[in-house]
């Protein structure tokens, strides 16, 4: 079984981060030192969890507990989760219209060909 710790790491070196960048990504002000303790052990507990999980892109129960999935479902892997995230309201909009329309058009083309 492995610690939070060890998670984190394999975490971050999944992401192909070092410390200092996995400190620079995550939305709050944390330094490489938390992330250095966080991985060795030194400190189990952290109120940080949370948005690194979210920085690296997994699931924080996993980072915390080791159970169930690593990652989170994201369907568009060439496309970075923070990119979308950090987008202005408008566009998210936009993009799930697109997104909607694209699905309805599917049902009705499934519909009309008689595919489940």
């Amino acid at each position: 079984m492995t610690t939070m710790g060890e998670r984190l790491r394999i975490a971050r070196l999944k992401r192909g981060l070092t410390q200092a960048s996995l400190a620079k990504r995550v939305r709050t002000p944390i330094t490489p030192g938390t992330i250095g303790h966080l991985e060795s052990g030194r400190n189990e507990n952290s109120r940080f969890i949370v948005w690194i999980a979210a920085a690296l892109s997994v699931r924080a129960e996993w980072l915390c507990t080791g159970e169930g999935e690593m990652f989170e479902a994201w369907p568009w892997e060439g496309i970075d989760r923070g990119a979308v995230i950090d987008l202005p309201p408008q566009a998210v909009e936009d993009i799930s219209d697109f997104i909607q329309m694209k699905i309805s058009k599917h049902k009705k083309s499934r519909h009309k060909t008689g595919s489940a």
